[in-house]
């Protein structure tokens, strides 16, 4: 066993205190409990005055007296039993009894500090300047309350003191066999776990890795262990993700990252990573981290978007060029059509507008997330926006027969935006509100101009706003649908998000409509947001939606977003 064993981690202080403070009071001498190089690890009991404020009163009586005990734990360790010595400091009589644990010594149960006969005057005189005592009339006023005790009553007192000794090997072996037992249990499950697994000490070394951490680097395990973590990072923005989350780390206790990690071959694999504190290190910063290979989600994901990118690019001229061809049968260009006909017609257009939309929402979407969605701004007027989308939906509210109710302000509301765009955030907003509204109901459009402080939606997304001096064109959509599910309100707007509606029969969409319409509106710097419910009925039922966005009214606002053209 080469391990460095120690007692206080097998035996718990206040156990070893106890035992202690028994022995004292049973035996009436002195008694604690040493490390192997002779320094206590236990309080002291029942230390004769002359030991306590005399013999280590000095450098050097303390020195001799370490000396003392370390000779005395070093021959009772070699003999394996309880060894009785006089001190090489003033001459007691003093006993030790090692403490054995799988044959390594660990520590050595001390008594003593008692005389079988007084010390003559003149010897105790010497040890006192031998050590640079000062005080001998104090000193030789100590000596002689050292207890004199027979040697036949000290022998059955180191008998018993040997019996403890036992007790406690015993009591440490048990902790030991059981510890490492449940460490080989750990050891089998944290390597049985396909995730990595690191214990990173306050210097920010590897401590502990398990089998997977291995495998996912390539790396052998033991080359791991003692490295810095930071040494196997990727590149130079996971060094600095790992730093930062460090902070955190240290603040709230936990976090969680996205980092490279380098591997034996010069590879880089896209790790997620989650911290958690070591509870026991509070004066400097220990944690253990699990480490989750993500490449193949990496892949799935890109290979998705590919696809998705792919597909709108692809459909989108099919889609166009049949949109195009409804609406030249529908105007009446290649001939005239009889009522039936041009009903056909008419839906058929509104399904391709529908799904044009779709396409052209994905595609958005797409460029989006690749940095590579482009505005084409221009001043516009919400109120024609409004008009413009309300003719092209106006079909689709017809089969449900959905009033649409637009009363635009007299004044023009300009802004600066993408015209096309903005058209297909409110044909979004408009079919979503048809989509769920009752046969026969009721959409209600607002819109006017206002400032922050009297904007009646200022939720936590508008709060670091509350101070600006800038206008908005805010418009309002209501429906009189069943409302959103309750805690759904921000999640709506999350792409493939499809929790609108509380009554299960209504299909869902997509999941891009919102998206989409979160996307551009913040391409604008603008705000959007829902409120629900917003209506009651006779008997107390609430229900309804109301769908808001906020644009920013001043033609002159500085767009600064990253990848957005003017």
């Amino acid at each position: 066993m080469t391990e460095n064993l120690q007692l206080l981690e097998l035996v718990e202080k206040d156990q070893l205190d106890e035992v202690l403070r028994g022995f004292t009071q049973i035996t009436g001498v002195s008694s604690f409990i040493i490390s192997p190089e002779g320094e206590p690890i236990s309080e002291q009991y029942n230390w004769t005055h002359l030991c306590s404020d005399y013999c280590r009163s000095t450098e050097k009586g303390k020195q001799l007296c370490y000396k003392s005990d370390r000779y005395g734990a070093e021959m009772s360790a070699k003999l394996k039993k309880r060894v009785s010595y006089t001190c090489l400091n003033a001459g007691l009589i003093d006993c030790t009894s090692p403490i054995i644990v799988g044959n390594y010594h660990i520590a050595s149960f001390m008594c003593g500090q008692i005389l079988y006969k007084p010390i003559d005057e003149d010897c105790a005189r010497r040890h006192a300047c031998a050590i640079g005592i000062k005080d001998l009339d104090g000193y030789l006023q100590a000596v002689g309350s050292i207890p004199i005790i027979s040697p036949e009553r000290m022998d059955a007192i180191v008998d018993f003191l040997q019996v403890i000794t036992r007790t406690i090997s015993e009591l440490a072996w048990n902790t030991y066999v059981h510890s490492k037992q449940t460490r080989r249990y750990l050891d089998r499950i944290i390597n049985m776990v396909s995730d990595g697994i690191v214990s990173i000490d306050t210097h920010g070394r590897i401590s502990m890795a398990n089998d997977a951490v291995g495998y996912m680097t390539g790396f052998n395990k033991h080359e791991i262990i003692g490295q810095d973590f930071s040494e196997f990072l990727g590149d130079d923005d996971s060094l600095s993700t790992y730093e930062k989350m460090l902070s955190t780390v240290r603040e709230k206790g936990h976090g969680r990252a996205a980092i490279q990690l380098a591997t034996a071959s010069d590879k880089k694999i896209p790790v997620q990573v989650s911290f958690d504190k070591d509870k026991e290190q509070q004066a400097h910063l220990a944690c253990v981290a699990v480490l989750r290979d993500v490449s193949q989600e990496f892949a799935i994901e890109q290979l998705k978007e590919d696809l998705i990118g792919m597909m709108t690019h692809d459909l989108k001229n099919p889609v166009f060029s049949i949109q195009k061809a409804m609406q030249l049968l529908s105007s009446g260009v290649l001939g005239t059509l009889n009522p039936e006909q041009d009903e056909v017609v008419r839906l058929s257009l509104g399904t391709t507008q529908q799904l044009s939309r779709m396409v052209m929402d994905y595609l958005d979407i797409y460029q989006h997330e690749n940095g590579e969605l482009r505005l084409r701004k221009e001043i516009l007027d919400m109120r024609t926006i409004l008009r413009q989308s309300i003719d092209q939906i106006e079909l689709i509210a017809q089969e449900k027969e959905v009033a649409i109710v637009y009363n635009p302000p007299t004044g023009a509301l300009n802004f600066m935006g993408d015209r096309l765009r903005l058209i297909r955030i409110c044909l979004n907003l408009l079919e979503n509100a048809i989509k769920f509204s009752p046969f026969g109901g009721t959409i209600h459009i607002e819109t006017r101009y206002v400032s922050l402080r009297d904007c009646p939606y200022l939720s936590e997304c508008l709060l670091d706003r509350k101070k600006d001096e800038q206008h908005y064109v805010l418009t309002e959509i209501s429906d009189q649908g069943p409302g959103i599910k309750k805690g759904a309100e921000y999640a709506i707007f999350d792409k493939f998000s499809t929790s609108r509606c509380r009554d299960s029969c209504i299909p869902g969409g997509g999941g891009l409509g919102l998206a989409f319409c979160k996307l551009a509106v913040t391409a604008h710097h603008g705000v959007i947001g829902v409120a629900s419910p917003v209506c009651s009925d006779r008997k107390g039922e609430l229900y309804g939606s109301r769908f808001y966005f906020l644009l920013p009214a001043d033609t002159k606002i500085k767009f600064q977003t990253a990848g957005i053209e003017l």
